[in-house]
Protein backbone atom coordinates (compact mmCIF):
# COMPACT_ATOMS: atom_id res chain seq x y z
CA UNK A 1 0.00 0.00 0.00
CA UNK A 2 1.55 3.36 -0.98
CA UNK A 3 2.05 5.90 1.95
CA UNK A 4 -0.37 8.76 1.91
CA UNK A 5 1.25 11.66 0.03
CA UNK A 6 -0.76 15.22 0.25
CA UNK A 7 -0.07 16.89 -3.49
CA UNK A 8 -0.20 20.34 -1.35
CA UNK A 9 1.99 19.50 1.34
CA UNK A 10 4.41 22.89 -0.08
CA UNK A 11 1.87 25.21 -0.03
CA UNK A 12 0.69 23.65 3.45
CA UNK A 13 4.33 24.24 4.95
CA UNK A 14 4.79 27.36 3.28
CA UNK A 15 1.60 29.24 4.55
CA UNK A 16 2.16 27.43 8.11
CA UNK A 17 5.51 29.39 7.71
CA UNK A 18 3.61 32.51 6.68
CA UNK A 19 1.65 32.67 9.36
CA UNK A 20 4.86 32.71 11.91
CA UNK A 21 5.98 35.38 10.50
CA UNK A 22 2.61 37.14 10.38
CA UNK A 23 2.23 35.96 14.15
CA UNK A 24 6.08 37.47 14.63
CA UNK A 25 4.78 40.61 12.97
CA UNK A 26 2.02 41.42 14.88
CA UNK A 27 3.87 40.08 18.14
CA UNK A 28 7.12 42.69 17.22
CA UNK A 29 4.67 45.69 16.50
CA UNK A 30 2.66 44.71 20.13
CA UNK A 31 6.19 45.61 21.74
CA UNK A 32 6.95 48.66 20.39
CA UNK A 33 3.51 49.79 21.26
CA UNK A 34 4.00 48.56 24.74
CA UNK A 35 7.64 50.05 25.20
CA UNK A 36 6.38 53.64 23.67
CA UNK A 37 3.85 53.47 26.40
CA UNK A 38 6.46 52.75 28.96
CA UNK A 39 8.26 55.77 27.62
CA UNK A 40 5.50 57.80 27.99
CA UNK A 41 4.39 56.67 31.64
CA UNK A 42 8.24 57.36 32.11
CA UNK A 43 8.02 60.63 31.35
CA UNK A 44 4.51 61.23 33.11
CA UNK A 45 6.34 59.64 36.15
CA UNK A 46 9.47 62.57 36.03
CA UNK A 47 7.01 65.22 35.23
CA UNK A 48 5.01 64.50 38.38
CA UNK A 49 8.46 64.00 40.32
CA UNK A 50 9.29 67.52 39.41
CA UNK A 51 6.10 68.83 40.43
CA UNK A 52 7.21 67.26 43.76
CA UNK A 53 10.00 69.20 44.72
CA UNK A 54 10.02 72.31 46.43
CA UNK A 55 11.13 75.21 43.96
CA UNK A 56 11.77 78.53 45.91
CA UNK A 57 13.59 80.87 43.43
CA UNK A 58 12.15 82.65 40.19
CA UNK A 59 15.10 80.99 38.29
CA UNK A 60 14.21 77.58 39.74
CA UNK A 61 10.57 77.92 38.33
CA UNK A 62 11.20 79.49 35.32
CA UNK A 63 13.67 75.96 34.96
CA UNK A 64 10.57 73.80 36.02
CA UNK A 65 8.00 75.57 33.53
CA UNK A 66 10.73 75.30 30.62
CA UNK A 67 11.22 71.37 32.20
CA UNK A 68 7.27 70.62 32.12
CA UNK A 69 6.75 72.49 28.66
CA UNK A 70 9.24 70.02 27.33
CA UNK A 71 7.82 66.80 28.97
CA UNK A 72 4.91 67.64 27.76
CA UNK A 73 6.00 67.94 24.35
CA UNK A 74 7.90 64.75 24.70
CA UNK A 75 4.31 62.61 25.72
CA UNK A 76 2.22 64.15 22.80
CA UNK A 77 5.04 63.31 20.66
CA UNK A 78 5.06 59.76 22.11
CA UNK A 79 1.42 59.18 22.14
CA UNK A 80 0.96 60.54 18.68
CA UNK A 81 4.02 57.31 18.20
CA UNK A 82 1.42 55.19 19.93
CA UNK A 83 -1.54 56.31 17.79
CA UNK A 84 0.70 55.28 15.00
CA UNK A 85 1.89 51.78 16.61
CA UNK A 86 -1.68 50.93 17.56
CA UNK A 87 -3.01 51.08 13.63
CA UNK A 88 -0.07 49.26 12.78
CA UNK A 89 -0.49 46.81 15.08
CA UNK A 90 -4.09 46.35 14.22
CA UNK A 91 -3.16 45.75 10.92
CA UNK A 92 -0.48 43.10 11.57
CA UNK A 93 -3.31 41.24 14.10
CA UNK A 94 -5.48 41.52 11.14
CA UNK A 95 -3.04 39.83 8.97
CA UNK A 96 -2.19 37.50 11.47
CA UNK A 97 -5.23 36.52 10.92
CA UNK A 98 -5.77 36.02 8.19
CA UNK A 99 -2.61 34.05 7.46
CA UNK A 100 -4.27 31.51 10.49
CA UNK A 101 -7.61 31.34 8.47
CA UNK A 102 -5.30 29.93 5.27
CA UNK A 103 -3.64 27.76 7.25
CA UNK A 104 -6.55 26.12 8.74
CA UNK A 105 -8.43 26.05 5.23
CA UNK A 106 -5.35 23.98 4.06
CA UNK A 107 -5.07 21.88 7.70
CA UNK A 108 -8.73 20.92 6.63
CA UNK A 109 -8.24 20.14 3.03
CA UNK A 110 -5.41 17.88 4.15
CA UNK A 111 -7.44 16.27 6.85
CA UNK A 112 -9.90 15.49 4.08
CA UNK A 113 -7.32 14.40 1.46
CA UNK A 114 -6.10 11.77 4.20
CA UNK A 115 -9.36 10.93 5.31
CA UNK A 116 -10.74 10.18 1.20
CA UNK A 117 -6.63 8.63 1.67
CA UNK A 118 -7.81 6.06 4.02
CA UNK A 119 -11.47 5.47 3.09
CA UNK A 120 -9.80 4.07 -0.43
CA UNK A 121 -7.19 1.81 0.82
CA UNK A 122 -10.02 0.56 3.23
CA UNK A 123 -11.53 -0.48 0.30
CA UNK A 124 -8.78 -1.92 -1.74
CA UNK A 125 -7.74 -3.58 1.29
CA UNK A 126 -11.31 -5.50 1.36
CA UNK A 127 -11.23 -5.88 -2.42
CA UNK A 128 -8.09 -7.96 -1.92
CA UNK A 129 -8.83 -9.48 0.97
CA UNK A 130 -12.71 -10.57 -0.71
CA UNK A 131 -10.23 -11.63 -3.82
CA UNK A 132 -7.90 -14.12 -0.93
CA UNK A 133 -11.11 -15.67 0.16
CA UNK A 134 -12.94 -16.80 -3.01
CA UNK A 135 -9.32 -17.90 -3.85
CA UNK A 136 -8.80 -20.24 -1.21
CA UNK A 137 -12.64 -21.04 -0.71
CA UNK A 138 -11.81 -22.07 -4.75
CA UNK A 139 -8.95 -24.08 -4.07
Amino acid sequence: MKKFRFRLQRLLEYRAMAERWAKDAFLQTRADRLAAEAERSRLTAKQAELLRRDWRTLDQRKALEAAIAKLDDLRAQQSAAIAILAQDEEARREDWMAARRELEAMRKLRELALERWETEAGRKEQAELDEWALLRSAA
